[in-house]
């Protein structure tokens, strides 16, 4: 594996296939709904700031794209979560220091890791937690296609999660966007969301 696959890593089920949005809008205060999991808008913006302050940003700065980013990870890594749960993968502190070591290898040093993954709107502290869902999806792959190869086991997960996503109703807050069904990713907020609403 070389340094050039890095940024795809910290995407790494960035195609995956998720259940469109319905009518109804998610629990007050949640960004998004996964079955009976919520994701609260508090802890998106915790999220975001973070990156923010890596990129040495004020933590007020606007900015939708890295929200609905962030927040598009953040539904994929619980549905992610769920499979590994169902199906009895369990990742190993020992996994995840195996795995950063091999990224501080590949880059030179850990301060140039850093720099490629916030190049991708993941901060420093938010590392391990794609190191996580990289290596979840990877055992899931392995579990669901033993015999395929890398691309027919990432087909397996993706054809897991949209399943899931679609068994859990997985809905996402208009505020931070719309599913788009063409690209399977978070598109633009509605038009009558998009600009501030006259009191």
């Amino acid at each position: 594996m070389n340094r050039s696959r890095l940024p795809r890593l910290a995407a790494v089920v960035a195609v995956v296939a998720l259940g469109l949005v319905g009518c109804s809008s998610p629990t007050p205060g949640a960004a998004a709904v996964i079955g009976d999991t919520r994701i609260a808008e508090t802890a998106l913006t915790q999220q975001v700031q973070a990156v923010l302050k890596a990129q040495g940003k004020p933590l007020d700065t606007p900015d939708s794209a890295l929200a609905s980013q962030t927040l598009d990870r953040m539904v994929k890594s619980q549905l992610v979560s769920i499979l590994a749960a169902q199906a009895g993968v369990e990742i190993t502190q020992g996994e995840i220091d195996a795995q950063m070591i091999e990224y501080d290898a590949q880059a030179g040093s850990r301060s140039e890791v850093e720099r490629i993954f916030l190049e991708q709107g993941i901060a420093p502290s938010q590392i391990a937690g794609i190191i996580v869902l990289n290596l979840q999806a990877n055992e899931l792959g392995m579990l669901l296609a033993p015999n395929g190869d890398p691309q027919m086991q990432g087909n397996a997960v993706v054809k897991a999660m949209t399943v899931l996503s679609d068994l859990l109703d997985t809905e996402v807050s208009p505020r931070y966007g719309t599913w788009d069904a063409s690209t399977l990713q978070v598109g633009p907020a509605p038009d009558d969301l998009s600009a501030p609403q006259a009191e």
